[in-house]
């Protein structure tokens, strides 16, 4: 983790059973009102993958408009992409509940 005084990065590896893994990357932003420091999460990327084969689900804003956060899920035996939907800040998930649908995929496999 690498903080300076406008930003903090954050990036992970989670190994999970069966040959599956979650990449989480995370970019905040912070900034300082009334000499508290406060920090607000400003790009998050999930991606859950099966090692060395191909990817299980995305959860990430990385497009153009940072407000625009995509959920993508992927067929656990093929890798070919079933869902794809754009959510909304207020329903984008804690990490938690991204490795209980992660492992719900796995168990697919």
């Amino acid at each position: 983790m690498e903080a300076d005084n406008q930003r903090l990065e954050q990036a992970y590896l989670v190994f999970c059973q069966r040959g599956v893994s979650l990449t989480v990357s995370k970019r905040f932003q912070v900034r300082y009102l009334g000499g508290r420091r406060q920090i607000r999460a400003e790009i998050i990327s999930y991606v859950g993958w099966f090692r060395g084969r191909h990817l299980l689900m995305k959860y990430h804003n990385l497009h153009a408009d940072p407000n625009e956060y995509h959920h993508r899920i992927y067929d656990p035996p093929t890798g070919r992409e079933i869902v794809h939907e754009i959510l909304q800040r207020h329903q984008f998930p804690i990490i938690s509940e991204v490795l209980d649908e992660l492992q719900a995929l796995a168990q697919a496999l």
